[in-house]
């Protein structure tokens, strides 16, 4: 079952009619930030159909306080689905709807987010899928949930692995992309620590990696914006071992400035209403004001981020 909408959207893949992926133009040109380069994205509005993939089997229960789910979607793709009504509050799924189109926008490896439809029929066939509670379960509702891709397979040796060996983090390809990932986490104030998964690389020696889990960004689930210094920064500190260059983190910042307020503006008016529980264009402002005082965002955490990454180089000569 595949649900339409017609709706101005700037949200298409260019491989696949229908999927809502952030759409990337010819490039024209690539930006270098130091030692990071990425392909600009060119942003246009498109009358489009935003289509919802139909979940058709429960593979699994994911960990972690949302209860997300893996399914396999009418794709043939597999899909770690946030669910309306999840017990971290009710705006997970739009903060992980703007994290990952933000992100992707911006050129940082995040997976691919899809809206996924939930039927009655296959909610009462699993109930594994439901909540779990004190009291009992919770079967969640019918209707349009937030999918990620699963990067890698869902069984086997090309499975994801969220957990890195501090070893192994001389093998990490584009391991810069972590401070352009953190330099995003302080503007979006991001109340968790950044998580991401690991998997080989195409040589088979590196390894690759992609950003998942944006429900805590945006002052979290409940948009109330606190400062954290280093909160945002994965625990595997060593990852940033000598990453940190003030000329690149002003690179990052003038790139986000150029590149987010189109997105920023627009993708919310195609946020699913029951995604959310707050005044989005509130949200929208909030995040228009951090990212123009965003050198004096990072500024403030500067010190605290420079010792924690200090820190870890210390440790690993030791």
């Amino acid at each position: 079952m595949r649900i339409e909408n017609t709706k101005k959207c700037l949200l298409r893949n260019p491989h696949e009619l229908g999927t809502c992926r952030l759409l990337s133009n010819e490039s024209i040109g690539r930006i270098s930030l130091g030692l990071v380069e990425i392909n600009p994205f060119h942003m246009e509005e498109y009358l489009c159909s935003t289509v919802s993939l139909s979940a058709v089997k429960f593979v699994r229960k994911m960990k972690g306080g949302s209860q997300s789910i893996l399914v396999q979607c009418d794709d043939g793709r597999f899909y770690v689905v946030k669910m309306i009504g999840n017990p971290q509050g009710a705006n997970i799924l739009s903060n992980e709807f703007l994290g990952s189109a933000i992100g992707a926008a911006v050129g940082l490896p995040v997976t691919e987010g899809r809206i996924i439809h939930i039927s009655n029929s296959f909610l009462d066939g699993e109930p594994e899928a439901w909540f779990e509670s004190q009291s009992g379960r919770r079967r969640p509702d019918a209707g349009l949930h937030f999918g990620s891709l699963l990067v890698g397979q869902p069984f086997g040796s090309e499975r994801p692995n969220e957990y890195f060996s501090r070893s192994k983090v001389s093998t990490i390809a584009n391991r810069n992309r972590f401070l352009g990932m953190y330099i995003l986490d302080i503007w979006a104030n991001h109340q968790d620590n950044r998580q991401a998964i690991f998997l080989p690389g195409v040589d088979g020696r590196s390894q690759a990696f992609f950003f998942i889990d944006h429900g805590h960004m945006f002052g979290g689930p409940n948009w109330i914006f606190q400062e954290r210094p280093g909160g945002a920064l994965h625990l595997e500190s060593s990852i940033y071992d000598s990453l940190w260059n003030d000329d690149i983190v002003s690179s990052w910042i003038s790139h986000f400035r150029k590149t987010v307020p189109e997105v920023l503006n627009r993708i919310p008016s195609i946020i699913p209403a029951r995604w959310y529980n707050g005044n989005l264009q509130r949200l929208v402002d909030t995040l228009t004001h951090r990212l123009a005082r965003l050198t004096e965002l990072v500024e403030a955490e500067a010190t605290t981020s420079r010792l924690l990454m200090q820190r870890s180089s210390e440790n690993e000569k030791m």
